[in-house]
């Protein structure tokens, strides 16, 4: 039933206990790096409402849909957001109901300083494990996502996401 594993430790090791804990992994490196460059009290929720903001300004309705969490989860994000300066609201020409959100410039330098974080932590994975490997890593889990991808049930499980901290 089990192949022959290098340590002991390995064998004890099941998909999902080696997803989590790759999982904090990526979350301790990008939390750290990004807290050397400043960056105190960030969310994923947060990153998750920054990079779906795009330059014609997106409602918090459709953000909460492309980000898969409630309203009142996405509410709760903005508005520690807005309160920081990394977002800003305006109202919506089209729709007096509803407000436009949209990145400044704070939001931009951040977003610029999570993709060196990334570029980082993708470095010193494929160091590890070596590019080609890294590259079909990402490949699979990302077929593993894109598939479960629309299931309805995992919108409470995004909630829940969005508020960890990195």
């Amino acid at each position: 039933m089990y192949q022959n594993t290098p340590t002991d430790y390995s064998k004890h090791m099941f998909l999902s206990r080696l997803l989590v804990k790759s999982y904090r992994i990526v979350q301790s490196m990008n939390g750290t790096f990004l807290r050397s460059l400043g960056y105190e009290n960030f969310k994923i929720g947060h990153i998750i409402v920054l990079m779906n903001l795009d330059e014609q300004g997106v409602t918090m309705t459709d953000l909460a849909k492309k980000a898969k969490v409630s309203k009142q989860a996405m509410s709760k994000l903005v508005n520690e957001l807005i309160q920081e300066g990394y977002i800003i609201s305006t109202n919506n020409p089209q729709d007096l109901r509803s407000s436009l959100l949209f990145c400044t410039e704070k939001g931009n330098h951040f977003l610029e300083d999570l993709m060196k974080s990334r570029a980082h932590i993708e470095q010193k994975f494929a160091e590890i494990v070596g590019q080609e490997r890294l590259v079909e890593l990402n490949q699979l889990l990302s077929e593993i996502v894109s598939h479960y991808d629309d299931i309805e049930s995992l919108d409470t499980i995004n909630d829940k996401i969005v508020g960890t901290k990195l």
